[in-house]
């Protein structure tokens, strides 16, 4: 067999074949040798139907087998002696198979490209000042509170306030319309709305102040998408009577909240939340500082990437947000790259493409600096896994290795060594912490 490879590019080759009769012809052999042994014709013996019966009825289908094979051989004998990594599907150009003859082909492919990183030690990373305040601690608290809270029914002549469970019934008539629409048994957050229902959110400020048993009746605009498109934007009579309040009632914020929760007493609690929200604040500043870093490298070494790279990886992204969806919804979307609009689609293409360039970029660091994920490394990672879940170690790494992703795990934890190495040669300018807006404190 002899291979002639032309660089269509730094990341796409055409690796071009010619492959001996003598093979091609000692496959089609053993292709028809194995057919003759498995075959069953009228008037033959199994194992005895001659080699010309079976070209006459079964040469289109061996042929292509043995081109498929030859061609599959080949590619993969050249990929090793070449040190090729393909990264997307091949695209092949067949020949016409002949017995006695040469067989022609050749295979395009995207590959893996080589690259090289500078400039990347010492270079300026903004990273903002952890700073929790007592409002952020408040605000969990708050939260918690929620949590606990208990729901009941109101007590007997309680004036309904923001925030109460509603249960209302009633009419709606407009003009023109000869039967009003009903609203039987509908739930309504007083003061709030955010039912997620236009008629709920209508009524959610009208029935504040009222009682159980009290009814009013007034006209008013119906908002879009309360009762149908009859309805909508006009003028209708409103008539409801509140027949259920429930209230919420929370915990007071005391140390009997706080032991409720596992803790001795209120001010270990502030202590654990506030420990806790400085480390999520930590570790989304480092992300923050992490993507600022990669986006100087990424600008500062320019090479080329496989489309089929980035596209394979745009739809591993979307795959995501499609499990993501099914979690939240019980409901698997039909999410396919090429039906998105075209702004999603390019959206989505961007993200992919800088995801495959930090990828390949901290491979290349990790290889230029020997870094490795030792079996004490992978051990610590599998055991802090564990913990998270609740598991036991054990369990977690007999997993891993059902479904084939140590070495995964492995390259995983080399690629974030590369960041943290980044992290820790690079030029720390702090800055100051930023609200939820993005605006300086």
């Amino acid at each position: 067999m002899s291979v002639q490879i032309e660089d269509i590019s730094s990341v796409e080759k055409k690796l071009s074949f010619v492959v001996g009769s003598d093979k091609v012809d000692e496959a089609l052999d053993s292709a028809y040798r194995l057919l003759a042994s498995q075959v069953r014709i009228n008037g033959f013996r199994k194992g005895k139907v001659p080699r010309r019966v079976l070209e006459q009825r079964y040469s289109r289908h061996i042929e292509g087998e043995v081109c498929n094979q030859v061609i599959s051989d080949a590619f993969e004998e050249a990929v090793e002696a070449h040190s090729l990594v393909p990264v997307a599907q091949p695209i092949i150009e067949q020949g016409k198979l002949n017995r006695g003859a040469d067989y022609s082909f050749s295979v395009t492919v995207e590959i893996k490209p080589e690259v090289e990183v500078s400039g990347w030690e010492g270079i300026d990373v903004e990273w903002q000042r952890v700073e929790v305040t007592d409002e952020q601690v408040d605000t969990e608290l708050d939260q918690m509170r929620q949590r606990q809270a208990t729901v009941e029914a109101a007590p007997e002549g309680h004036e309904i306030v923001e925030g109460d469970m509603v249960i209302v019934s009633g009419t709606v008539a407009v003009e023109g319309q000869d039967e009003p629409r009903k609203l039987e048994g509908l739930m309504v957050i007083a003061g709030q709305g955010g039912m997620g229902m236009a008629a709920s959110d209508w009524l959610a400020g009208k029935v504040v102040g009222m009682k159980v048993g009290d009814t009013k009746s007034e006209d008013s605009e119906i908002p879009e998408g309360s009762f149908g498109e009859d309805f909508d934007g006009k003028t209708g009579a409103l008539e409801f009577t509140v027949s259920e309040v429930k209230v919420t009632n929370l915990p007071e914020l005391d140390d009997d909240l706080a032991q409720d929760l596992g803790f001795d007493s209120l001010d270990l609690l502030k202590a654990d939340i506030r420990f806790k929200t400085e480390e999520r604040s930590r570790a989304h500043i480092r992300g923050l500082a992490a993507h600022n870093a990669m986006t100087t490298i990424i600008e500062a070494n320019s090479f080329e990437v496989p489309q089929g790279l980035i596209r394979y990886e745009a739809e591993t992204q979307l795959n995501a947000q499609a499990r993501q969806f099914m979690q939240m919804t019980g409901q698997m979307p039909q999410m396919r790259l090429e039906n998105l609009p075209e702004d999603a689609q390019q959206s989505l293409m961007e993200q992919a493409e800088f995801s495959v360039r930090q990828a390949l970029i901290l491979e290349a660091i990790a290889k230029a600096e020997s870094l490795e994920a030792t079996d004490e490394d992978v051990e610590a990672k599998i055991a802090e896994m564990a913990a998270e879940v609740g598991q036991h170690p054990s369990a977690i790494k007999g997993l891993l290795q059902k479904q084939g992703s140590l070495d995964g795990l492995k390259e995983r934890m080399v690629t974030e060594k590369a960041m943290d190495l980044i992290l820790e040669k690079c030029n720390v300018i702090e800055t100051e912490p930023t609200d939820e807006d993005g605006d300086q404190e």
